[in-house]
């Protein structure tokens, strides 16, 4: 995997661009959960071999402050679990407007349970 440490989030580790959220939304498997919606997806190529995360947060969730708060959060959360991901995948994480009332333990679990929830994971 790309990458100095086990805590970076690097550019490799990101989608970037519209195309590949739209391939993501249109060819992976969706769970819902309260305040999130998490899609995965196998990597566009064959021959990458580390997972990537991309997140939306619209102005719908709260104001700048909470919506940059929960993208920190869900990237830590990538960076802290991508160890225990079965593949490669590309994962996309929509907030929705609920996540804005929920403390960090709350939306770990809630991002967990989606992960759990479509079988993620090498001890699912």
């Amino acid at each position: 995997m790309p990458g100095h440490g086990s805590q970076v989030f690097s550019v490799t580790n990101r989608l970037r661009n519209s195309r590949e959220f739209s391939r993501i939304w249109r060819e992976g498997q969706r769970c819902h959960t309260r305040s999130l919606t998490v899609i995965a997806s196998s990597p566009a190529t064959l021959d990458q071999n580390w997972s990537r995360l991309g997140v939306t947060v619209s102005r719908k969730v709260g104001n700048a402050v909470c919506r940059n708060r929960i993208k920190r959060w869900i990237r830590e959360y990538f960076r802290s679990s991508r160890h225990r991901l079965a593949r490669a995948i590309d994962l996309s994480v929509i907030a929705k407007p609920g996540a804005a009332h929920l403390d960090h333990g709350d939306f770990d679990r809630e991002l967990q349970e989606g992960m759990q929830r479509l079988r993620l994971y090498l001890d699912a």
